[in-house]
């Protein structure tokens, strides 16, 4: 057991929820269970109430980036355009409504300044991860970029030399989202992230997500993944997506 103030294990994600501490003797304890599965945690309100938390990864794909140029930034550290700024911006309100535990972030520049700001209004560092990073697709630059990526969708197990294949980012998409699952058992952790990385992780989770989805993806978009346990799939939520949480 591991002790985290205000919250309080009702049930594992196995079990029926009891009617929401009707019986609160029984919970002596403000703990959280983590094991193999996450848990479903209640936390205490401000007003006196227990409200049930799933685990929640949300990711966030980058606002309106630089066109990238012959010349540079590189991946790492190419920016946010001017509009994509003010769209970091816009998105606080609804971010830091969603209350985060954490916020983290891809390595790369456009995906940490997209969250960024809300981390700043909810006193939050952005912490990275190298296993959030974007595609390692290792395609010489090229201003017609569009064949490749429509041929790598084609041929997932395809990867240049030095680079990675989509099925290989897919697996890699899939274990970072559920280790930060598992880290933030039944809470809400905010992810800045990329167009590709998203929708290969949503592949891996069962979401029919193809090349015309991860092309048409908007900048930024927003996906909730809600987990009632570690190794089962999320419910997922977003743009592009039919209406109603996929599962």
């Amino acid at each position: 057991m591991q002790t985290t103030v205000h919250a309080r294990v009702v049930a594992r994600p196995s079990g029926d929820l009891p009617a929401l501490v009707a019986d609160e003797a029984r919970f002596s304890e403000r703990v959280t269970w983590v094991g193999e599965q996450s848990a479903i945690v209640v936390f205490l309100s401000d007003d006196g109430t227990w409200t049930c938390m799933q685990t929640q990864v949300v990711l966030v794909r980058h606002a309106t980036s630089m066109v990238p140029t012959a010349d540079g930034p590189d991946e790492f550290q190419r920016p946010l355009a001017p509009h994509g700024r003010l769209q970091a911006l816009e998105l606080v309100e609804a971010l830091t409504a969603l209350r985060p535990a954490a916020v983290w972030s891809s390595p790369y520049l456009r995906a940490v300044r997209t969250v960024e700001p809300t981390a700043q209004a909810l006193n939050l560092a952005v912490q990275t991860r190298w296993e959030l990073r974007e595609w390692d697709h290792g395609f010489a630059f090229t201003p017609e970029w569009i064949p490749n990526y429509e041929n790598s969708w084609a041929d997932p197990a395809s990867a240049r030399p030095g680079g990675e294949s989509l099925n290989q980012l897919t697996r890699r998409a899939v274990d970072a989202v559920r280790a930060l699952a598992a880290q933030y058992a039944g809470r809400l952790v905010l992810v800045g992230s990329h167009g590709t990385f998203v929708s290969r992780a949503l592949c891996g989770f069962g979401v029919p997500a193809d090349w015309p989805f991860s092309r048409d993806m908007p900048m930024p978009a927003v996906y909730h993944l809600r987990f009632a346990g570690q190794r089962g799939q999320p419910e997922v939520t977003g743009p592009g997506l039919p209406t109603g949480a996929i599962r």
